[in-house]
């Protein structure tokens, strides 16, 4: 069966959103109609999936940031194995690494995300981190996060809870407290002066 063929149906839209669809199927060098239908089968393909399209939409934006810093998948087992053997031979760079590397994550989140403290709660809870648990409390001037994961070693933990004290110093605030160990971080962070 041919689309023209099909039963066609209006749709009321606000006047912006409509204008700015026409813009977007013109810069893709498709037809209103056809970028319309497209975007309307996405979203049956989520709701089929059990999703909302803006869920998919801000899990791969966070999949963006790890691809733009670089990051890569591989399997629990080898990154565990890989990370006990070089944390026994030289925890203090591992973990100096791992902090830098949150300090670049910290900066591109506050650069991108006008919000980056959420941002950074997104990544955890969304990121591929083995974390159970995100929780994040915030006022003006203190946030308190703790992370929980079943999953997480002694070692990675820790390295986890460098990266979040990296991240969270590129945005402009300082640790207050912490616990870490096997599974459990709680920090608290307050704003620098």
């Amino acid at each position: 069966m041919s689309d023209v063929s099909k039963e066609k149906k209006l749709i009321r839209a606000p006047d912006d959103l409509v204008s700015k669809l026409n813009e977007a199927a013109n810069r893709q060098g498709k037809t209103f109609y056809s970028y319309l239908t497209e975007i309307l089968e996405q979203a049956v393909r989520a709701y089929e999936m059990k999703r909302s399209l803006k869920e998919i939409i801000d899990h791969f934006e966070i999949l963006e940031v790890h691809e733009k810093a670089g990051a890569i998948s591989i399997p629990r087992e080898v990154l565990d194995r890989i990370i006990n053997k070089a944390y026994h031979e030289d925890g203090g760079v591992l973990q100096q690494i791992w902090s830098q590397t949150g300090r670049w994550y910290g900066t591109y989140l506050n650069s991108k995300f006008d919000d980056a403290v959420e941002a950074l709660s997104r990544l955890l809870k969304e990121g591929r981190w083995d974390l159970n648990e995100v929780t994040v409390k915030r006022n003006k001037e203190q946030v308190e996060l703790r992370c929980v994961s079943t999953l997480l070693s002694e070692e990675r933990s820790i390295l986890l809870e460098k990266f979040v004290e990296g991240a969270m110093h590129s945005m402009g605030y300082k640790a207050e407290e912490g616990e870490c160990f096997r599974g459990i971080i709680r920090l608290r962070f307050s704003r620098r002066a």
